[in-house]
């Protein structure tokens, strides 16, 4: 499910008829999913979760558990899932999952939110309300570009990253696999930052960033523990 060379990523731009999807999660990250999922044509026919079990102020039938997510969808006729799980290698798992029972991921893009038609999106994409992903820019298998954040040209953001509330990408950057940028963060322009990286909430990431580290501070450099 990589970004380079995936099949499965597509124009910005496509658009959705109506069609039934199953969502795994019910937590907060998946309330906000849930809105993007039906202004992306979807409707939600379910949320599945660890336990099976009904989840206060979350506008989904619990209708299982996220272990017979393929048994629950084949029951259903649902071969559509989207993965609303906030943490980068626990919805790489349920995605890699879901994809090897034959199902498929989709995306769920918010009317709010401003996808460039020169921009490309992989499969079980979330985009939420303000984004912005500006002409050539590159997102992942499951990237969560969370809301009010920038991703700007020519950036590359690879598969299951998290980049958080107010973020912003300047042009050219890379992201790795499963890295987090921290809620109000900011990339500076051409810097790569490896893959499971923590930046942490509102740093500024001025130079290039090995795998595995955590940074944190203006600028940003790696923590000391």
């Amino acid at each position: 499910m990589s970004i380079q060379g995936s099949r499965g990523m597509v124009s910005a731009m496509v658009t959705f008829a109506q069609f039934d999807v199953l969502v795994v999660g019910a937590g907060g990250h998946a309330k906000v999913c849930l809105e993007a999922l039906s202004d992306s044509g979807f409707r939600v026919v379910g949320c599945l979760n660890a336990g099976g079990e009904p989840v206060a102020g979350v506008q989904c039938e619990v209708v299982g558990r996220d272990v017979d997510l393929a048994a629950i969808a084949a029951e259903r006729g649902v071969t559509n899932v989207f993965v609303a799980i906030g943490d980068n290698h626990a919805r790489a798992a349920v995605s890699q999952r879901a994809v090897a029972a034959g199902l498929t991921l989709v995306n769920a893009v918010s009317r709010f939110a401003m996808v460039s038609g020169g921009a490309t999106l992989g499969r079980g994409v979330a985009v939420l309300a303000g984004a912005v992903v500006n002409t050539s820019a590159a997102i992942g298998d499951g990237v969560i570009v969370n809301t009010r954040s920038s991703v700007d040209h020519d950036s590359w953001i690879s598969d299951f990253a998290h980049v958080a509330v107010g973020v912003s990408l300047a042009g050219g950057v890379v992201i790795g696999a499963h890295t987090l940028v921290g809620v109000g963060a900011s990339v500076a322009p051409g810097v790569h930052v490896g893959a499971d990286v923590v930046v942490g909430a509102g740093a500024v990431v001025v130079r290039d960033v090995a795998d595995g580290l955590t940074v944190v501070g203006v600028p940003a450099r790696p923590l000391v523990r």
